[in-house]
This record gives structure tokens, sequence and C-alpha cells, in this order.
């Protein structure tokens, strides 16, 4: 019952926490997120030596009665995501507007999160997904100011049609095998195989893993990003925990499900074509972008992409840096999105045209910012630069390792026209931070630069592997990281930054019909390929 509590707990505790007095649910609220966080620890211990945990509830079979189950990297996502969501908390507890409304939303968010991380049954994966949904698009409109409501309705209907194509395909895989048992569909996959019934998959494979595409705002179907993250209404911790956890739900089921098909047909070329596409498109969006939570957002869709591209390009050392990615990216990009929330309270705006003189003006702020720069772009021995090298470190050929450093130059670029914040300018009136949100960002760096600089341990440690990076190689990769952010500079600011025209025609998003469109011809596209594949 322990991993069931991981969900249950957040969700008892959020009922009760509503009803309590504010002060008194706040020191609980304490207590239950350091209990659930060292439940996810001692859970994660668990894992070692590549064990599977299970956890059968309402009776003892594991066809016909609801099943959790854990893997090492599932596991290791559960702690990630108690850990960031009790950071949240802290970190927003001491707002004016943090009630019971608040940590009611959040804790059956929280709960459905590490669910959906656990869960081995396809119906409940959808209920996961379908409720969580439903709880984000509440906290994005919790202000209800101008177009919130429309912009929240329009990412609620297009999030509810993808995943309608996901339920779609559970149904066709319940109509074939009898049941849905994750572990139990991907046990009878080989015996369909061999009764020739391999092409019967296709259409069931491809349903899901379009809806799973669409959440993540794989290329062409990011014009959802855009309408979510922009809101002034939404709280920046609804907006981080999205980019940093919740895109991560669909990216590990996407793996997930591509390696359990992977006896009937393999997609891996196609689906390095969209990811490559995205990883450069999204860095394109975020350039062209003036708000700098959009930046932040489709540096997110650009980072789905690299580690997409990593997933299915190389080989074993290839994987267990995407893997080792998809932790560390959730780490910068929250502290990213934290410290643009203190940035947005001093300025009184997002957009990067009238943010200026970082340093001088909210200098805590702009120290973690660059921090979580570096981090993202790769800096040699900070936790991206790990990642990244193992990412690249099983490519084996020459014209991959330089696709590698074209999507890596793409990310640095976004930055270098984000560092644009940084430039001086006049002194303003001293911005007082909560020592609460100090402490919060302080150990948010830590464990972001920890990760970093254990290097081989920290890896070998989280993800259960033996592989040990080789100094020589990781140095020149800092040498040509640094020529790459030498170059980027010197491209921005003579193609970019003197001709906004370039880039600024792709702005916007793309309107609801359209959006429905893309997905149906995504859709297509990976049904004509599994067609043309299945074995």
């Amino acid at each position: 019952m322990l991993m069931a509590s991981l969900i249950l707990l957040p969700v008892i505790f959020g009922i009760v926490l509503y009803k309590l007095p504010l002060k008194l649910g706040k020191v609980v609220l304490l207590g239950v997120q350091a209990c659930l966080l060292a439940l996810a620890v001692f859970l994660f211990l668990q894992t070692g030596d590549h064990q599977e945990l299970y956890t059968i509830l309402g009776g003892d079979h594991l066809i016909l009665n609801i099943v959790l189950r854990a893997d090492r990297l599932s596991m290791l996502l559960v702690l990630t995501n108690n850990f960031l969501f009790g950071l949240g908390f802290v970190y927003k507890m001491r707002d004016k507007f943090f009630d019971g409304k608040i940590m009611l939303l959040y804790l059956i968010l929280q709960g459905l999160t590490s669910g959906i991380f656990l869960t081995d049954d396809f119906f409940n994966l959808f209920i996961f997904f379908e409720v969580s949904t439903v709880l984000t698009t509440l906290l994005l409109m919790f202000k209800k100011e101008g177009r919130v409501v429309y912009d929240a309705l329009y990412y609620l209907i297009t999030q509810m049609i993808s995943m309608m194509f996901f339920l779609l395909g559970v149904g066709f895989l319940y109509r074939m095998f009898g049941m849905l048992s994750i572990s139990g569909v991907a046990h009878l996959i080989p015996y369909a195989i061999a009764d020739g019934r391999a092409g019967e998959l296709v259409l069931p494979f491809s349903l899901m893993m379009a809806g799973l595409c669409f959440k993540l705002g794989i290329f062409p179907m990011h014009g959802w990003v855009s309408r979510a993250y922009a809101l002034n209404s939404a709280p920046i911790t609804q907006i981080a925990v999205m980019s940093s956890i919740m895109m991560k739900t669909s990216l590990y089921w996407l793996f997930h499900f591509h390696e359990m098909f992977l006896a009937a047909f393999d997609y891996s070329l196609l689906f390095i074509v969209f990811a490559v596409a995205t990883s450069i498109y999204g860095a394109i969006k975020a350039i062209s972008q003036k708000d700098l939570r959009l930046m932040l957002a489709y540096s997110t869709v650009s980072q789905v992409g690299f580690m997409l591209a990593a997933r299915f390009l190389g080989d074993t050392y290839s994987v267990v840096g995407s893997s080792y990615h998809i932790i560390t990216h959730a780490l910068f990009k929250m502290l990213l999105f934290l410290s643009l929330g203190l940035i947005i309270r001093k300025y009184k705006t997002a957009d990067i045209r009238e943010i200026r003189g970082l340093m001088k003006n909210v200098p805590f702020a702009g120290v973690l910012t660059i921090i979580g720069m570096l981090s993202i772009t790769g800096f040699p021995f900070t936790s991206g630069s790990v990642s990244k090298y193992f990412m690249s470190a099983g490519l084996g050929h020459i014209w991959l390792e330089v696709l590698f450093w074209v999507m890596s130059f793409c990310t640095i670029l976004v930055f270098v026209k984000y560092a644009k914040i940084f430039l001086p300018t006049v002194e303003t009136e001293k911005f007082a931070i909560k020592r609460v949100k100090q402490f919060t960002l302080l150990l948010l760096t830590g464990v972001t630069l920890l990760l970093g600089v254990v290097m081989n341990h920290g890896i070998n440690f989280l993800l259960g592997v033996n592989f040990t990076i080789d100094m020589g190689d990781f140095l020149m990769k800092g040498f040509i990281y640094v020529v790459l952010v030498v170059v980027a500079t010197w491209f921005y600011k003579q193609f970019l930054y003197k001709r906004p025209v370039v880039y600024e025609k792709i702005e916007h998003s793309l309107s609801f019909s359209k959006m429905c469109f893309v997905l149906m011809i995504f859709f297509t596209t990976l049904v004509v390929y599994g067609l043309l594949v299945v074995n």
C-alpha cells in the first residue's frame, strides 16, 4: 500500500486541509510533504538492481485488480515530482492568495501526477491524465482576468480531444486482448505478432501516441503552448510545474509504449524526424517570443525534442543520458520559472523589452537565473552538461554528433536572447525577497548544481547504471560549448537582434480548428508509417 499512499494521501489531506484554519493547514501541509518525500525516497531505494515494485489493490490478481508498478525511472520521477511540488508549496506559502483552495487543487494534482507514473492500467492512466488536465485548467484561470477563461478553455478542450485519441486506442487494445493491464498487454503482444496480427496493433498504437505527442507539443502540434503558459492569472508555480513535471508524464509513457510495441514495428526513424523538427522549431518559437514565460515554455518543447532525439538516435549511453536529462531538466527549468516569478514581481511584467538591469535590481534572482541558463545550455560541470554528455556519447556517427550540436546551438541561441534582461539600466528601488522563497530557491539550486558536480556518481546512483565520463572527451565537449556560445552571440547580434522581422511572423499560435486538423494529419502519418514498417 506504500505506492498507493503516494497517490491517495495528497488527495485525502487536500480535502482535510481545505476545511482546517489556514495557519494550521500550512503546518500540516509541511508535515505531509515531508512524509511524502520520505516515502518516495524509501520506495526509490527499493528499486535498486533494476527491480520493479508491484502493488495490487482490491485483491491479488494482476489482471483483474488495479495494479501499481514502479521501475527505477518511474520511481525517480515520482521522487522528483514530490520534491518539486514540496518546494512549490514552500515557495508560495507566504503569498496572500495562498489559501485552502490552492492547497486542495495542488495536492490532488500532486497525487494524480504520481499516479500517472505508477499506474499499470490503461484506463486509470487515461483518468489520471484527464483529471490532472481539468485541475491544471482551474489553476491556470485562477484569477479569471481578461482572455484568461477563453485561453484556458482552449487548452482544456484541445487536451481533452487529444486524450480522446488515447482512449480510443485503449478501446481497440481492450477489444483485441480483453484486458486493460499495461503489463498484461505487453506480455501478449509477442503472441499477437506470432499469430500474424501485428498490423492490427498499428491503429491503437497510433491513436495513443498521437494523444501523447500532442500533450508534449511535438511539432507541429505546439499551438496550445502559447495559450497555456502566458496567462497572467496563472500562479508562476503552476506554470513551473507544467513545464518541469507535467510534460514529463507524457514523455515517460511515450518512451514506455514505444518499447512495448517495438517487436511489432519500429517508429524510431519517424520519431527522430519529429524530434529534430521539434527541437529546432521549438527553439525558433522561443526566440520569436517577447514574453519570458513563453520563451521558457517553448524552450521546454525544444528540450523535449532533444530528449526524444537522443532516445531514438543512439545506443544505451544516449538512452541513459536522455533519462537523466528528464530529471535535470525538471530541476533547472523549475529554477528558471521560480526565479522568473521574482523578476515579474519586481518589474510588473514578463515582457523582455521592459526588463533590464537584473543584476542591479534583483541580484538574487539574477544569480539563480544565470545558474539555470548555464545548466540548460550545458555549461561544463553543470547537471545539464552531464546529461548532454551521455546523450552525445552514444551517437556513434559524425553526422549524428553534428545534428546534436545544431540542436545545442539552437538552445544556446534562445538563452542568448534571454540574457538581454541583464543589460545595464538605471538602478531602481530595492526589492525584498521573503526568506522562505530564498531558502526554496537556494535548495533547488543546490540540488541542481550537485547533480553536475557528482557527475558519474549521480547518474549511476539515480539510474542504476555503471557508466564513466571520459574527462578528456568531456572537456572537449566543453570547449565546443564555448565556441557555440560565441557563435550564437555573434549570430544573434548580426542577424536576429537587428532584423526581428525574420522571426516575428511565427510568433503566434494556431487556431482551434487548425490545431484539430494538425492532430488528424499527425495521426494519419503515424498510421501510414506503421503500415509500411509493420513486421
